[in-house]
């Protein structure tokens, strides 16, 4: 992790485990601070011929824009080995076994209940429209093509800024269908708005950008949200209402909305993508590119799939914030799990006519470090560990597959974080191993979020500009064949490039609508809707991919 997220690191032990633990601080890898080609994948769903060069991917990375993976020293290692794990052992591990389950049925106690989410445990929908008769307004007489929602947040200004630099700040866009479209802010406060645009004109040096349209929506008035989309054909937002203040890596949120609101998606015909950025595009598109990559040039079904990534980057609050609410929700489910009604159908494997898919993902994320295992030359030495927000990619994988047309039944699902040696390795997944222990713990959480960023907050541009994302795919087929490829983002993955990611994809579902995989309304994953098309877009806006079989 960069210079700024271990000061972090270091002044939160410094409060927490006396002056001896500031020795053996590891930067810790974060699920969203990670990190113009013209290359595509080849299909005759795609736009464009794919490069087949993989090697140019990682050129372009290490000797084009200079990238600079994360390392860390003896001192940090040994520090951590020979204090570090101790201390965990022998204190901090026992306190947190001993405190978070008392913590929890104590709140349980004196609350009524401890979490305010809705738990997505049961296949039941529930139609939450009411009685009231909904009236579509058409789709060609709206007046935006997107409304950015929530523009005033971290990665609501970038995702701003991004569309006033990237399509023009007059308001005006070009599309795809060679005609002009027009953009929108919107959010509560006016004055925000404002300030936001003047901002982002300042920056820019283009006063045009003072005249993109505001409007003024609070998502907990009805009336307001109706005005909103019956006058944009989609709606980016970053605004929530989620869990917490991201946008968003939970899945366990996003399955509940599914269930309380497909039905009523699926008669007005609308389409809600969620984790349309850091979490969990690049991965969601590598593994639906390797599996159409083997049908279409191999005859074959992809049955085994590993994702390396390499990153750089910090964290915000925002994300921090959903950090802590999902491990509440991880102590939750385990604490309750017994006594839980079990669910029949898991809702990301339901297919829009209600039946089960016939294909699904299974688990091979490893849990501790070890040596790559991948054949390739790049990962020779170089060593793995967990990394973060894997298991979230996975569900978003799987739900993708469970949306295929074609497939092997059960797909092998594999990701994890690249090092250069062991000492890397190991130092980050303690660090992640004894931050962790620290959110868990009620004794020693406030001083995690005291001394860590607030929402709101987040890495500066120089962080961002220095970041990047790259992950390669490796996938196996049926028949023995195999596909590999590489995406890199040239930029921090979780904001940076996330605002690029969100905003191409709110794009892709107003302007591409004629290379959707699905017509009709519902929930999707980004690339079980949108895969070939915005893909495309992602590499005429700046992303690097490659692809190849053999």
């Amino acid at each position: 992790m960069v210079a700024s997220l271990s000061h972090h690191i270091a002044s939160l032990f410094l409060l927490v485990t006396i002056p001896l633990a500031a020795a053996f601080i590891s930067p810790i890898q974060f699920p969203r601070s990670i990190a113009k080609s013209s290359t595509l994948i080849m299909s005759t769903r795609f736009k464009y011929e794919a490069s087949q060069d993989i090697a140019s991917v990682y050129h372009q990375m290490e000797v084009v824009d200079k990238k600079t993976p994360i390392t860390f020293g003896p001192i940090v290692f040994i520090s951590s080995l020979f204090l570090g794990v101790p201390f965990l052992l022998t204190v901090l591990l026992p306190l947190t076994i001993v405190s978070a389950p008392i913590h929890f049925f104590a709140a349980l106690l004196i609350n009524g209940k401890l979490f305010s989410f809705s738990k997505a445990t049961s296949n039941t929908i529930v139609d939450r429209s009411g009685d009231q008769s909904i009236i579509i307004a058409p789709r060609e007489s709206r007046k935006y093509d997107v409304v950015l929602l929530g523009s005033t947040g971290f990665t609501g200004k970038l995702a701003t800024a991004y569309l006033a630099k990237q399509y023009g700040a007059c308001c005006f866009l070009h599309s795809w269908k060679r005609r002009n479209g027009k953009w929108a802010i919107a959010g509560r406060s006016k004055s925000k708005l404002e300030s936001t645009l003047k901002s982002i004109a300042k920056d820019l040096g283009n006063d045009e950008v003072l005249k993109v349209d505001t409007i003024i929506v609070d998502t907990m008035d009805r009336s307001t949200l109706k005005a909103l989309v019956d006058n944009t054909r989609a709606v980016i937002t970053t605004a929530g209402p989620f869990v917490k203040y991201d946008i968003t890596g939970e899945v366990q949120w996003n399955k509940s909305m599914m269930q309380q609101y497909e039905s009523t998606a699926q008669r007005t015909g609308a389409k809600i993508v969620s984790l349309c950025g850091h979490d969990s595009i690049p991965w969601d598109l590598t593994v639906r590119s390797l599996s159409e990559k083997l049908h279409e040039s191999c005859n074959d079904e992809l049955v085994s799939v590993e994702c390396l990534n390499e990153m750089k980057g910090d964290v915000s609050g925002g994300t921090l914030a959903t950090v802590y609410e999902s491990i509440d929700r991880g102590i939750w489910e385990f604490e309750w799990k017994s006594i839980l009604p079990s669910s029949t159908l898991d809702v990301y494997k339901r297919l829009p006519d209600g039946c089960e898919s016939t294909f699904s993902v299974s688990s091979d994320l490893p849990v501790t470090v070890s040596p790559c295992r991948n054949p390739a030359t790049r990962f020779v030495n170089r060593w793995c560990g967990p990394f973060v927000m894997a298991a979230i990619n996975m569900d978003v994988v799987g739900r993708s597959i469970s949306l295929s047309k074609h497939g092997n039944p059960t797909v092998t699902y594999r990701e994890a974080a690249v090092q250069e040696s062991f000492m890397d390795a190991f130092s980050m997944w303690f660090g992640t191993v004894i931050l962790g222990t620290l959110i868990i713990n009620p004794i020693t959480r406030p001083l995690v979020k005291r001394a860590l960023p607030q929402p709101g907050q987040g890495p500066s541009e120089t962080v961002r500009k220095e970041g990047y994302l790259c992950v390669t795919g490796y996938g196996v087929g049926a028949e023995g064949n195999v596909a590999e490829s590489a995406m890199y983002f040239p930029h921090d993955g979780g904001y940076q490039s996330t605002a690029r990611m969100l905003v191409e994809s709110g794009l892709c579902l107003a302007l591409n609508e004629d290379r959707h995989e699905m017509s009709q309304g519902g929930f999707y994953s980004p690339a079980g809707l949108m895969c070939a098309a915005l893909l495309d877009r992602l590499v005429n806006s700046g992303t690097k991919f490659a692809i190849r079989s053999s």
